[in-house]
């Protein structure tokens, strides 16, 4: 946590400056034993004089004070990552009061809010009170959707929102938020590339497109797997699903940059199977999970590849995920093997041998007892 640092800083800048502390007290209007006593940390200037030594110094009163309103994005990153670790580590209470402490301290500093509000939403189910804090989530991100001026923060904000919404089983107050249709896209991105492209910017059109086309794929498959569930009952729309985000997913090379929108999209076309009654495919698609899970590395991180190779300074910027998990390591494991060995939907496979095979295989590879 931070904290006034106006001892040290006004100190720091009269030395700085090469003036006496003299020539500050008769700037003021106080006495020189005042200054000293500031640069001690003995006592503070009053209130009133605050502007007068922000003038003098040519800083913001913020500056003056070395108070920090503002968090970077670095900052926040980093942050989240060790939040995270800690809710593995910790006592739920602890961390969340630590967590309270930052939100107080940097109340205006709507990017913070937002990572806070996920971070909440990936950990609730730990809490003793879980709706409350996802009632948390909804505070925080109103906050931000009455507040902040950047369109971006705003969206976010409704997303993460509507996803909290949904997880308290409040439908109406999400179509509510949302809307009840989906709004045609017009396309900007290809505007923007067309305009850099008018500016001799050929670079930056490519990297837009590219930005497009990765965002593009990974939301048609993000809607083909949510999809899955509604088409259970049309078996010959299910496997037609299946087979054209399969090719999806091996021609894109999925499985490599969004390793979790692959292991997503396997384990719950694995239940639909299931509900149809169909364990020899489910067990398919359960193999193709645990194979994802057998290589995978910690942390994940989101990447290109050779096709998708701009992406890189974007994902830093834009997205919080690139640099760490959501999660922390020990939690995304436990998850992982819960969605095979916990599913109901998946209990009549337990007394096969591929199956058995399987769990062993993913305990052996998430070293998990």
């Amino acid at each position: 946590m931070t904290s006034f640092q106006f001892a040290s800083r006004i100190s720091s800048l009269r030395k700085e400056a090469g003036i006496t502390q003299e020539q500050v007290a008769q700037y003021v209007g106080v006495s020189k034993a005042a200054v000293s006593k500031w640069e001690t940390g003995l006592s503070y200037p009053d209130i009133t004089l605050l502007p007068k030594l922000a003038t003098f110094f040519n800083l913001s009163i913020d500056s003056l004070l070395g108070y920090e309103p503002q968090m970077t994005e670095e900052n926040i990153r980093k942050l989240y990552n060790q939040l995270a670790q800690k809710f593995s580590t910790s006592p739920f209470s602890e961390v969340q009061e630590e967590i309270e402490d930052y939100v107080k301290e940097y109340y205006s500093c709507f990017p913070l809010l937002l990572e806070i509000a996920v971070l909440y939403l990936n950990y609730h189910t730990q809490s003793e009170q879980p709706g409350e804090l996802l009632n948390r989530v909804l505070e925080l991100c109103e906050r931000v959707r009455s507040h902040a001026q950047d369109y971006k923060y705003v969206y976010k904000a409704e997303v993460v929102e509507s996803t909290a919404l949904l997880m308290m089983g409040e439908a109406e107050k999400v179509l509510e938020l949302l809307g009840d249709d989906v709004e045609v896209q017009f396309g900007t991105d290809n505007i923007i590339a067309t305009a850099h492209t008018m500016l001799a910017r050929p670079e930056k059109a490519r990297e837009t497109l590219q930005i497009s086309i990765y965002q593009h794929v990974m939301g048609l498959l993000a809607s083909a797997t949510d999809s899955l569930m509604l088409e259970v009952d049309n078996s010959e729309h299910y496997d037609e699903t299946v087979k054209r985000m399969e090719i999806l997913i091996n021609h894109f090379n999925i499985e490599k940059i969004n390793v979790n929108c692959a292991l997503v999209f396997y384990i719950k076309a694995a239940y639909g199977y299931m509900m149809q009654q169909r364990p020899d495919d489910a067990m398919q698609m359960l193999k193709h999970y645990g194979r994802l899970c057998s290589s995978l590395t910690f942390p994940i991180y989101l990447k290109g590849d050779s096709y998708f190779d701009l992406l890189e300074n974007w994902m830093k910027k834009e997205l919080a995920i690139a640099e760490f998990t959501p999660r922390d390591e020990a939690s995304i494991k436990k998850d992982i093997l819960a969605g095979v060995m916990d599913q109901p939907l998946l209990a009549p496979l337990h007394d096969r041998p591929d199956f058995k095979a399987l769990i062993l295989n993913l305990k052996h590879q998430l070293n998990l007892s």
